[in-house]
């Protein structure tokens, strides 16, 4: 019989790619999938039932987010822990599930499949985040310690962990948890998303149009954007068509734009703001360099940017904080690292890449090397492993099937 998998993720389902790749990968597999998700604004598509997507059955609750405040972060969990809770159970009487997955945030997600649990559900739990490093990181203070208790509470609670780097794996292990139930599955991203059915773009030369910078996705301080600012304005006297471009929206947002005017940065830096998928893909195909920036943090040096990889497999040399978890997998042949926070490092690395076409070239060959050994075909296997290990071996169907 065909084996029943739900996904549980606060988020709109499917604009969260990473989550996307995940149920699919399963669907494709040969499993039933179904996702508990957000509503979009004026969705009323959950009161009339499921949605069908490209076979996933999508439950969206009458729920969305509001980032507005710690308050209004605590209503959110805890209104779609509730609710997921209730509707994961009751679908689950009516065909029991095989798996429920849950990604993180919150860690205390997990638990609304607590009655699936005990009727015999095994549970598998996402950590793409680590929320106690995460709290000291955008609060500034020591993290209260009823983080790590929920954290480690619901590490145990899981039959199967996956995490995003070793180096989180590490830190869950250190606080306690059992090593041999996690399983490091990388945050890169599925080719197809990115055109890329036929494997990573080479790198491309140099032509006469403006050095272009990128950095696309979430717009806050902790990912160094006034780094940025400050690094092209050290740059742009030595590379007269320099032209940075943001893409993606955040709290900092507003406050970027206000430096880009304190500065005269207005001929160099565009902030293009939310743009859709397949806008963003051209920006990243147009750009010559691409930049991650973050600053070194308790949550920066356990995690790897989404937008890393994006870069490497669209083949963009990239200019990177260094940052212990980015070094663990990358070596300085691979991608141009500079000083977390530091302007001046940046902006020699901006200028030494200008200068150098050939080592843009070097630096994305090194990359993508590293990258095909990691790329989502592989960790696509093995977490496909976890599932096969867990609920035994369901048939594999054809690709696209």
């Amino acid at each position: 019989m065909t084996k029943r998998v739900c996904f549980i993720r606060q988020s709109r389902y499917p604009h969260e790619l990473s989550v996307r790749r995940e149920v699919e990968a399963l669907y494709r597999a040969g499993f039933e999938t179904h996702v508990i998700s957000l509503s979009a604004p004026g969705d009323r598509s959950g009161v009339q039932g499921p949605e069908v997507i490209d076979g996933v059955y999508v439950h969206r609750l009458p729920l969305i987010r509001r980032k507005t405040s710690i308050a209004r972060y605590v209503y959110d969990y805890l209104s779609f822990f509730v609710l997921a809770a209730l509707q994961v159970t009751v679908l689950h009487l009516r065909c029991p599930f095989d798996a429920i997955q849950v990604n993180t945030m919150p860690d205390f997600l997990v638990f609304a499949s607590f009655i699936p649990k005990l009727l015999g559900a095994k549970i598998v739990l996402m950590m793409y985040e680590p929320v106690p490093e995460l709290w000291q990181t955008k609060l500034g203070s020591e993290p209260h310690k009823i983080l790590a208790i929920v954290e480690q509470a619901a590490l145990r609670y899981a039959d199967a962990v996956l995490t995003v780097t070793q180096q989180m794996k590490d830190t869950y292990v250190g606080r306690g948890a059992d090593e041999g139930k996690i399983t490091v599955i990388l945050n890169v991203p599925e080719g197809r998303f990115l055109g890329l059915e036929s494997g990573p773009v080479q790198a491309q030369p140099l032509s006469d149009r403006p050095f272009t910078l990128i950095c696309h996705g979430a717009v806050e301080e902790r990912y160094g954007h006034d780094t940025m600012l400050q690094a092209v304005a050290l740059a742009r006297s030595q590379i007269p068509s320099l032209r940075l471009r943001i893409l993606g929206k955040g709290s900092y947002g507003s406050e970027f734009l206000e430096e880009v005017d304190r500065m005269g940065l207005q001929d160099q830096v565009q902030f293009l703001g939310w743009v859709p998928h397949a806008q963003m893909i051209e920006e990243l195909l147009a750009a010559d360099v691409g930049i991650v920036a973050q600053k070194s943090s308790p949550y920066s040096n356990l995690v790897h940017t989404n937008k890393m990889y994006e870069y490497i497999a669209l083949g963009k040399p990239v200019l990177a904080s260094r940052l212990s978890s980015v070094q663990a997998y990358f070596g300085d042949d691979a991608l141009y690292f500079f000083e977390p926070g530091n302007a001046e490092s940046l902006a020699q690395g901006i200028l030494d890449l200008y200068q150098h076409p050939s080592k843009r070239r070097t630096l994305v060959e090194n990359a993508q090397r590293i990258y095909r050994k990691c790329h989502w075909e592989v960790q696509k296997e093995i977490y496909l492993g976890v599932y096969r290990s867990l609920l035994g071996h369901p048939p594999v169907l054809p690709e696209g099937s």
